[in-house]
């Protein structure tokens, strides 16, 4: 079983896309509305109890491998289980599950505020997330996809598990990884994933052999660079298309992102990327918007210069 999570701003955003899949079922929930806009408004009336939690969304999707299938019940009591194990054994929750794709896989959205007006911390929620999936599939008898995760993502080396041991701080690499995974849980173009990582302080870097054929990537946080490779084939300018599904075409996204890549980064460095701002990247906005003043400005001056030939 794979486990994903994400925190987030907007239940109404995320119910939206969640009910409005094909094939979308509402499977378990201890909630009394059923519709995506009574959920929100049951899910924002208790998050008045603790206005102080800016990502009140708690957003966690669950995938077999294709070979494996199971009922609604079965996937209802899973769900639970996985959100005991994570802290929320006072909150609202929904679970989703969805049909578009070939593996079987259902969505949870839960709020992070109890119902009374605590907290669920995100402290080591990576973690936890592992050790609950692993110990789900022991009790249902799942195929563990932890040995095929492990060869996509480098796994923590012993220096930096003494790191964290230590100071409780992860290594530049993991948080990069921590970062690439959180930003391609939904799904996401080329540029707009440069872009995000963009806005958290990570720089990006290509390599082409010619123009528009883009051979490799590296990110750099704090100053400290990382290929693509060093931190696992997933992350790859090619893995990230074949295991991230993040969307490429040359022709479409080429150019933009050669533009993307010479802009500076935000300066601010937070590890954490907002699910609701995934599918908006304003800085490529803004790149094109100058692209297009810089053109008509050249168009401008060049008219200018015809007139003064004309006057002479």
């Amino acid at each position: 079983m794979i486990g994903k999570q994400i925190k987030g701003r907007s239940f109404s955003k995320l119910l939206n896309y969640l009910f409005g899949k094909d094939g979308a079922s509402l499977i378990g929930s201890n909630m009394e509305e059923t519709t995506p806009h009574g959920l929100a408004a049951e899910f924002r009336f208790c998050q008045q109890l603790n206005p102080r939690v800016s990502r009140s969304v708690y957003h966690a999707s669950l995938s077999l491998p294709y070979t494996e299938h199971l009922e609604n019940d079965t996937w209802h009591d899973i769900a639970q289980k996985y959100l005991q194990a994570m802290g929320f054994d006072m909150n609202q929750y929904v679970v989703v599950r969805h049909s578009d794709r070939d593996h079987d896989h259902a969505h949870i959205v839960a709020s992070r505020v109890r119902l009374d007006g605590t907290t669920v911390s995100d402290s080591w929620d990576y973690r936890r997330s592992e050790a609950a999936i692993r110990q789900l599939e022991q009790d249902y008898g799942l195929q563990s996809l932890h040995s095929n995760q492990e060869k996509i993502s480098r796994s923590p080396t012993t220096g930096e598990q003494r790191l964290l041991a230590r100071t409780g701080e992860e290594s530049i690499r993991v948080q990069l990884q921590r970062s690439l995974d959180q930003a391609t849980q939904s799904p996401i173009t080329m540029p707009q994933l440069i872009g995000q990582l963009q806005q958290n302080g990570i720089s990006v870097r290509i390599r082409d052999r010619q123009p528009g054929e883009i051979t490799g990537i590296s990110y750099e946080l704090n100053g400290i660079a990382f290929s693509g490779t060093h931190l696992g084939k997933a992350y790859t300018f090619q893995g990230l298309q074949r295991y991230r599904r993040v969307n490429y075409d040359s022709h479409r996204d080429a150019e933009l992102i050669k533009k993307l890549v010479e802009q500076p980064v935000n300066s601010s460095t937070t590890s954490e990327i907002d699910a609701d701002s995934l599918v908006q990247v304003s800085n490529i906005e803004e790149i094109q918007r100058d692209d297009n003043a810089a053109k008509h400005r050249k168009k401008s001056k060049l008219s200018k210069h015809r007139q003064r030939e004309l006057e002479l």
